[in-house]
């Protein structure tokens, strides 16, 4: 994954991760709620995976880890 895409993904990821807090703090309803905070946590999580693969990816010396 280049730069760009990884930088593209992550801030699409994160947007995605704050939708998820809005929709969980105004819900009407518990179900809303706890889809907001899972929706959240997969956004935490896969950003905490980019990091962890782009560490990676410059361990190697960028050779398409």
């Amino acid at each position: 994954m280049s730069p760009l895409s990884a930088l593209v993904t992550g801030v699409l990821v994160g947007v995605i991760g704050f939708v998820g807090l809005y929709l969980s703090a105004h819900a009407v309803d518990q179900t809303m709620h706890a889809v907001g905070l899972v929706v959240f946590g997969f956004a935490v999580a896969f950003e905490f995976w980019l990091i962890r693969r782009w560490f990676d990816y410059q361990d190697h010396g960028g050779d398409g880890a």
